[in-house]
């Protein structure tokens, strides 16, 4: 909209733009059911680009190659983002992806992602070493806290979708269009952002557009000839100004999202659950065993609610050991209390020992597993 306006005039230009949004029938198609928001807890705060990067793997349909999967990774104050396709969640993807971004930006001073093997191994733990950068994990079943690449996930999944039906595409060739979806995520003016594009807060590059093809407001329409002053005087100028306008930009973006987020508390849009014991509620949850993408969630149930748990899980039993050798660790199967079979993950074994160290110690003396049996015995000591 904010592209559409800088070029065009037109009278209710904002109501015929919802209006067309609000009527399209792709929109109602690719978009998932209502949500019910909650209310706002405590995030992470950013003041500076490329000081915390948010990445998480996103799953698509095979292609006509091997690629069926995208890593995003996304800047937390410029919302700039990167897609990068491949052919399976890897940590030598995950590694040669925060090489690149780093050879063009830097390194960023903390990564935040789920608790994946492709991300939480020895490689990454090595390559944060080297960088001098932090890796922060996600609680299990949380991905709330990791929510603003959650949103681009949503946000690629849905113009993916939108633009393989307008072009009349099959699904398989969604690589090819990763390069526009990146582009439009990256050079859209966004008024959470004080009306600038993720690319110009975080590169200082003036964004571009599709529109520039009719009419381009950033580019000279005469044929006269520009000078350029290329003395190094004036590139040593130029660049501090430009750091400076960053930084002016990067602080502004900085105030308007701390306003809205104060100013969204403050209207307590979020509706808090109206449910107690004894009352049956249909449960929203990502199941592997129910078809389509992971952030089309699925209405399951009913259930009926018998407490309330709170945030802590307690463990119910050990299902099964294993030893993880990307991690060089022992690793116990937990089965959590009040949860499915579904919901079993794999813990590690010290900071089982740590928390449940009776339990753990039960589970190991009927174990056969000699290796399993040292392990424990290394943290007695």
């Amino acid at each position: 909209m904010l592209n559409a306006m800088s070029r065009f005039a037109l009278d209710d230009a904002t109501g015929i733009i919802k209006r067309f949004v609000r009527t399209c029938l792709l929109c109602k198609h690719v978009k998932g059911p209502h949500v019910i928001q909650r209310p706002w807890g405590p995030t992470l705060k950013c003041s500076r680009r490329n000081d915390d990067l948010h990445w998480d793997f996103l799953s698509l349909t095979p292609s006509h190659g091997d690629l069926r999967y995208v890593l995003v990774l996304k800047d937390d104050l410029t919302h700039f983002c990167e897609l990068v396709a491949c052919s399976s969640p890897t940590a030598f993807v995950a590694a040669e992806a925060i090489m690149d971004w780093y050879k063009r930006f830097g390194s960023p001073e903390t990564r935040q992602s789920d608790c994946g093997t492709h991300f939480r191994n020895s490689v990454l733990n090595l390559l944060s070493s080297r960088l001098k950068s932090k890796q922060d994990f996600t609680p299990p079943y949380s991905p709330w806290v990791n929510g603003t690449v959650e949103r681009v996930n949503r946000d690629v999944l849905q113009v993916l979708r939108v633009l393989l039906m307008e072009f009349q595409l099959d699904t398989k060739e969604w690589p090819y269009l990763l390069p526009v979806v990146q582009a439009n995520l990256n050079h859209t003016e966004l008024p959470s952002l004080g009306d600038k594009a993720p690319v110009e807060l975080f590169t200082g590059l003036s964004p571009t557009s599709a529109l520039d093809v009719i009419w381009n407001p950033h580019r000279s329409h005469d044929d006269e000839p520009i000078a350029v002053d290329l003395s190094k005087p004036t590139i040593v100028k130029r660049l501090d100004e430009l750091r400076r306008s960053l930084q002016e930009m990067h602080k502004e973006v900085a105030d308007i999202r701390e306003r809205r987020r104060l100013q969204q508390m403050a209207a307590k849009k979020g509706a808090p659950y109206n449910f107690s014991g004894g009352d049956f509620v249909l449960w929203s949850r990502v199941d592997a065993r129910l078809p389509g993408n992971k952030l089309m969630v699925r209405w399951v149930g009913p259930f009926k609610h018998v407490s309330n748990q709170g945030l802590l899980l307690n463990v119910e039993r050990f299902c099964g050991a294993r030893y993880n050798d990307e991690l060089s660790r022992w690793e116990l199967e937990v089965s959590w209390q009040g949860l499915e079979d579904a919901e079993n993950s794999y813990e590690g074994l010290e900071e089982l020992f740590n928390d449940v160290p009776a339990k753990v110690a039960e589970y190991v003396a009927e174990s056969s597993s000699d290796g399993l049996r040292t392990a424990v015995a290394a943290l007695q000591e």
